[in-house]
């Protein structure tokens, strides 16, 4: 079992594409400061709204601001103090809810009528567990090690991960390299043994919504990186906080 010396427990998705880019690309995953970005935040209410549906509205409320903005006039109502402040209320009065605005709402409607019409919810997000989290050994590399993922969508037969994207559903094939989507499909696969497969839908017209299926040479690559990450990971003793100077003789 490979010994782990780096404030956590296991090997994430995320961790290990980073280990994958340099040790210096781990350091910098680990020690950073989450920021949520607005195409993330819509991201998770598409995701809530096509895998956990009847939590949306405890989580979510739609701001409501029609009548504020009629009132204020002008060319740039949302950028006035009277807006601001009646934003600033709205806040406090949803709570913990997340404020999402008419735009992003419809939006995100559109595409979830898309996900019904093409039958995604009587074919393939059925039957299943969302956001399932897995914590198991990891075995099939040089050296096992504990690993983490989160499955989207959790079938006993298949694991399904949502993706969203503004780009072509064509140039997928290359996010999925770039970002490291086979490492995530390879690790999680080795988890728990399933066949795993992308849903991925546009976030901007046509709303396109895609299903791609793994192949073999996807997860091989996959299983490379994954070995690639924990040979660097050896090669640093775990102790990637080491800052001694390395002396050698040639």
């Amino acid at each position: 079992m490979l010994e782990l010396t780096h404030g956590r427990d296991y090997f994430s998705p995320s961790q290990l594409k980073k280990l994958v880019v340099s040790m210096s690309a781990f350091r910098s995953y680990l020690a950073r400061e989450f920021k949520v970005s607005k195409a993330m935040d819509f991201g998770t209410l598409v995701h809530s709204l096509i895998l956990e549906p009847d939590t949306v509205m405890d989580k979510y409320v739609v701001l409501d601001d029609a009548e504020i903005i009629k009132e204020i006039g002008g060319k740039r109502p949302t950028s006035t103090k009277k807006y601001a402040e009646f934003l600033s209320d709205f806040k406090k009065q949803a709570g913990t809810k997340m404020v999402v605005s008419r735009v992003d709402w419809g939006t995100a409607m559109l595409i979830v009528d898309k996900v019904e019409k093409l039958g995604l919810f009587d074919d393939t997000f059925v039957d299943g567990i969302p956001e399932r989290k897995y914590f198991n050994t990891v075995k099939g590399f040089s050296h096992e090690f504990k690993g983490h993922c989160i499955i989207d969508y959790d079938r006993p037969d298949m694991s399904i991960d949502l993706k969203t994207t503004s780009k072509p559903l064509s140039k997928f094939r290359f996010d999925a390299n770039e970002f490291g989507y086979d490492i995530q499909a390879s690790l999680t696969r080795a988890m728990n043994g399933k066949d795993f497969y992308f849903v991925v839908v546009q976030t901007v017209e046509p709303f396109d919504v895609g299903f791609f299926s793994c192949s073999e040479a996807f997860l091989k690559r996959g299983d490379m990186k994954i070995q690639k990450a924990i040979n660097r990971y050896r090669y640093h003793d775990g102790n990637i906080f080491n800052d001694e100077l390395h002396q050698f003789e040639l």
